[in-house]
């Protein structure tokens, strides 16, 4: 099948899967989900369960809290945290194996290939900040901490306005906007 087709699927199944409020059925659709991702798994399980756990973990953390003033049906959060990490699971899987750009209209591909660029831009600049933090702490220190955060929010908001900038007088002269 081409790449368009798994990608229209893929939406089918994120609205189907939404839709459907019944535990046992979701359960099931995600064991056949990790039976048919075979090779990758192990991959895909581990950057989804580290994509989710903050925010299930949250949310669910707040429910629960939730719970000692007001009745709550634990199934609820059950079903809520099963149907996140099936609709994560099977986003990373379908972004694994499709070629989005090759799926979205030629302006949505230029626009999604300018966001990705600018995340790993981003990524790499954190990871060498926090890299540059690290091997200069002995111990760490609260008021460093906040200094060094200090900093790095500056210099992501800099480079934020500088990109964007930059990033629109590309578009502009490549005729994304008409003024």
């Amino acid at each position: 099948m081409t790449d368009r087709v798994y990608f229209y699927l893929y939406l089918c199944l994120i609205i189907l899967f939404t839709l459907i409020h019944d535990i046992y059925f979701l359960a099931i659709s995600l064991v056949i989900v990790f039976i048919l991702s075979r090779r990758d798994f192990r991959y895909l399980i581990k950057k989804s369960l580290f994509s989710v756990l903050f925010f299930s973990m949250i949310v669910s953390l707040s429910y629960l809290l939730m719970g000692l003033f007001k009745e709550i049906d634990y199934s609820f959060l059950a079903l809520f945290n099963l149907r996140v990490f099936l609709l994560t699971y099977i986003s990373f899987w379908v972004l694994e194996n499709i070629n989005i750009f090759k799926v979205l209209p030629k302006n949505v591909a230029a626009l999604v290939a300018l966001s990705f660029s600018q995340i790993y831009q981003f990524r790499n600049s954190f990871l060498d900040f926090w890299m540059g933090v690290s091997s200069r702490w002995s111990r760490f220190g609260y008021i460093k901490w906040i200094k060094s955060l200090k900093a790095m929010s500056f210099y992501f908001l800099n480079k934020t306005i500088h990109n964007g900038q930059e990033i629109s007088m590309g578009m502009k002269s490549r005729g994304f906007f008409d003024d």
